[in-house]
């Protein structure tokens, strides 16, 4: 049986509507407050600000609140995102950026996310008006309701919107406590037309594009037996049934609904009709039922029968309820209802027992309510207020038992734009495995790794660009980094990975060589072929010089960084004079002169002319530079000036440095050879920091794989410092790839990084959690013990922390992260894993 319902909004202007009875609400978007699933402290004091700010909401009476899980536009944002890719990689990247599209909207159907939204009744500014003024509105009524019984609209002298701007501009006010945000005319229509469009998949700029009130409800409507209703649009049609939720525990503590909603994986709105009732209405009623009580526990105790716990805590709560009404506390009546769609009817009768399930879990009584879907939809529909139908359901509590229903806040993670990079995990308990999680969550994670250097992002707290990625060996760290190197290497920026143990080369040719590979995947292979490898091994002769600080480097930071790594060497010489360290520096800067002016020079010709030196003190420094720089490590950073340096134009370079060994920190003694390394990483680290600050209108990246071998050495922290310190400035990325979160630490340096993912490591279980400023409590540390293999905490540039699931959707990619594959063993451990 086909429907017809009336809908109750007749214009709107901006955020505001008027309503067919004349009244006029104004509609705000509630940015979500991210708190962590586990932050019992951060709820509490969330649950405190929502409650102060629904006081002051009781003036206006009456508010509409809704979570909507509105379509998350992935493929809007994905070919958005193309714009980001470097033109030699954009077949490739778009390729995968649409295959995430169809991967994803075929497991999900249609991937949402969630958006709170609060209308609020406006009242109409009074112009003190004397009684002249006020025959003539009410004179101006009953025109406007004769002009309307005939078919007519009356012209009106002033906008109608004009006398609410006053309390409009209240309300905003009070609401940017949350950070309120007027929804525009586009956004409006939107939500609007959502109601009609509920998991029916569409293009908003297409929904837009026919943007206008008479099209908001062009979608048939057909009531379905079993409480079920049909929604036959343009693009398409779904499923939909209503829920009311019932009773619950008296004791209204801890009932997070606007979370607990958010936690099921599908797609569930709920909303809110409410208003601030009449308390001298309401104290009959409750002297009513305080008689009732009486009765009823005055009968249980003269048949000596013991009185039912819910009585019992039914007559609790109402003495509390009536000493809250004598302190003239103001009270909301309110209804909660859930909004189940599905693209058939089978898919929407499952998801509705799995939320009856839910609920019932928790000793929720949510109603079924078969035969009043019709009714609840139009009751729901913006601009109503409660209503008969919809008081059916209704609690009473005050402000602050509305704050415990928890609005307002979410779990999502990462960046609005980006790459999908797996899923939040809504759960607290352990997986049995990381597909089980993954499947459990339909709250998708994207990543970019160049937002966190930009400026003027909305909801963005952090300036600081630099990533680190920290975590035990086999728990997916480097799985992670190599997802977000791959994803970066598409894009239009200049990528520098430091691979010290030099697996990545070796890895990536052994698999894009391969038959299967290279028919399955050729433009992944020419993307990996395009990667300018560079293996630092001063055992090869073509690598002597590619390091050379006066080839690679800009003048000033030529004669520093090669007058540095002299001087340190001559720390192992007693009684270095000062005319030989003079005559070093004039050496240095006579030579890097000669470069500036064209001439093919290199370090080498430093060494030269002071082992000619007529001056024996000068040639002997001359001679026993020269001997320490043969057959060493140190010939990567001396050239004659015709070997090619290091690369700056390259789009991805990944840099392997074989033999590089540094002593410890604390280390007394050093060998020859650890000397030299640390020489050696002065050219490095200037190439490394010359590459990220060279141009300030270019995105630059820097990966750090095993940084932990860096940070040992006071050296290798100065590289990394001094890389941090650059992305302040320069649009530059620094990610941080080690095994302990001590390694983010530097007493020198507060920049800290502005994201983080951090794996599970056992021996760092309370330095994981003040890594990312959680508490080290009992529930956080059993939280975390139960993270498996796949997953991590992770905080994002929005101030966000959960723990999510890494997912990778493509194929290419995963045969690159496998290093390491199926044994004989390892199948028949899997085969009898029952």
């Amino acid at each position: 049986m086909a429907i017809t319902l009336q809908y109750p909004i007749k214009k709107t202007h901006d955020n505001l509507i008027l309503r067919k009875d004349k009244q006029v609400m104004a509609y705000y978007r509630i940015p979500n407050t991210p708190i962590t699933i586990t932050d019992d402290e951060k709820k509490e004091k969330h649950k405190l600000t929502v409650s102060q700010l629904f006081k002051k909401l009781a003036k206006n009476k009456t508010f509409d609140l809704t979570l909507i899980p509105k379509d998350y536009l992935l493929e809007e944002k994905m070919r958005d995102f193309m714009g980001a890719l470097s033109p030699n990689n954009k077949e490739l990247g778009k390729h995968l950026l649409l295959d995430s599209v169809d991967k994803l909207t075929e497991e999900m159907e249609i991937p949402y996310q969630f958006d709170w939204l609060i209308g609020i009744k406006l009242r109409k500014h009074d112009r003190g008006g004397g009684l002249k003024e006020l025959a003539y509105e009410r004179l101006s009524e009953v025109s406007e309701l004769l002009a309307n019984g005939l078919g007519f609209d009356l012209e009106e002298d002033r906008p109608w919107y004009e006398d609410y701007a006053t309390d409009e501009a209240l309300i905003y006010q009070t609401l940017s406590t949350l950070r309120a945000q007027r929804l525009t005319n586009d956004e409006l229509f939107y939500y609007q037309r959502m109601q009609y469009l509920r998991y029916i998949p569409h293009l908003k700029q297409e929904v837009l594009a026919n943007r206008s009130l008479f099209n908001v409800t062009d979608t048939l409507l057909k009531s379905l037996a079993g409480g079920f209703m049909k929604l036959d649009s343009p693009y398409g049609h779904s499923f939909v049934t209503i829920l009311p939720i019932g009773k619950f525990n008296t004791i209204f503590n801890g009932f997070h609904l606007g979370e607990f909603v958010q936690r099921l994986n599908f797609p569930v709105e709920l909303r809110f009709k409410a208003e601030y009732i009449d308390r001298n209405k309401i104290k009959g009623k409750m002297g009513q039922s305080n008689t009732r009580f009486r009765s009823i526990m005055e009968e249980a105790d003269s048949t000596d029968t013991v009185q039912q716990d819910e009585i019992l805590m039914g007559s609790l709560s109402l003495k509390d309820l009536m000493k809250k009404v004598g302190n003239k506390e103001d009270i909301i009546e309110y209804g909660a209802y859930l909004i189940v769609s599905g693209s058939s009817l089978n898919q929407l009768r499952n998801r509705r027992q799995v939320v009856l399930n839910y609920f019932d879990d928790m000793n929720v009584e949510v109603s079924e309510a078969s035969f009043d879907t019709p009714y609840l939809f139009q009751a729901l529909l913006y601009g109503k207020d409660l209503e008969k139908k919809t008081r059916t359901w209704t609690h009473l509590v005050t402000s602050c038992g509305f704050a415990e229903l928890m609005p307002f806040t979410n779990t999502s993670a990462g960046n609005r734009i980006g790459w999908y990079i797996g899923r939040v995990d809504n759960w607290t308990g352990r997986w049995e495995s990381i597909e089980k999680a993954i499947d459990s969550s339909k709250n998708l994670v994207l990543f970019n790794a160049t937002v966190g250097n930009k400026e003027d992002i909305a909801g963005k707290i952090t300036k600081n660009p630099h990533i680190i990625i920290t975590g035990a060996t086999g728990q997916g760290k480097s799985y992670l980094a190599q997802m977000i190197f791959l994803s970066v290497a598409l894009q239009n920026v200049k990528t520098l990975y430091i691979d010290p143990k030099r697996e990545l080369r070796h890895h990536y040719q052994e698999v894009m060589n391969s038959p299967e590979f290279s028919r399955l995947y050729p433009e992944r292979k020419r993307q990996l072929e395009a990667f300018n490898f560079v293996t630092l091994d001063s055992s090869l002769t073509s690598n002597h010089g590619v390091l050379d600080p006066i080839v690679v480097l800009d003048k000033e930071q030529a004669v520093e960084v090669a007058k540095n790594m002299l001087e340190f060497l001559l720390q192992a010489v007693d009684n270095v004079t000062m005319d030989q360290k003079t005559a070093i520096t004039e050496t240095i800067n006579a030579v890097v002169d000669r470069r500036q002016k064209g001439e093919t020079v290199g370090f080498k010709q430093v060494l030269e002319p002071l082992r000619n030196s007529d001056n024996t003190q000068i040639a002997s420094v001359g001679r026993y530079l020269t001997s320490i720089v043969t057959n060493s490590i140190l010939e990567l950073a001396f050239s004659d000036g015709t070997t090619q340096g290091l690369n700056y134009d390259a789009q991805v370079t990944v840099l392997e440095v074989a033999n590089l060994k540094l002593p410890k920190t604390d280390a007394t003694k050093i060998s020859d050879h650890e000397r030299n390394s640390i020489a050696l990483m002065f050219a490095l680290g200037a190439f490394c920091t010359h590459f990220g600050e060279r141009d300030e209108q270019e995105d630059t990246i820097e990966f750090f794989d095993e940084a932990w071998i860096l940070m040992k050495s006071a050296e290798g922290q100065a590289v990394i410092k001094n890389m941090r310190r650059i992305g302040r400035s320069k649009n530059n990325t620094l990610a941080l790839i080690t095994q302990s979160v001590h390694d983010a630490e530097n007493d020198d340096d507060t920049t800290g990084f502005g994201t983080i993912f951090a794996f599970y490591e056992k021996s760092e279980r309370e330095d994981i959690l003040k890594h990312v400023n959680l508490e080290p409590t009992e529930s956080n540390l059993e939280w975390i013990d139960n993270m498996i293999s796949g997953q991590c905490l992770y905080y994002d540039v929005y101030g966000n922390l959960n723990m999510i699931s890494i997912h990778n959707i493509f194929e290419d990619i995963d045969m690159l992260l496998k290093p390491m594959k199926a044994t004989v063993s390892s199948s028949l451990e899997n085969k009898y894993a029952a």
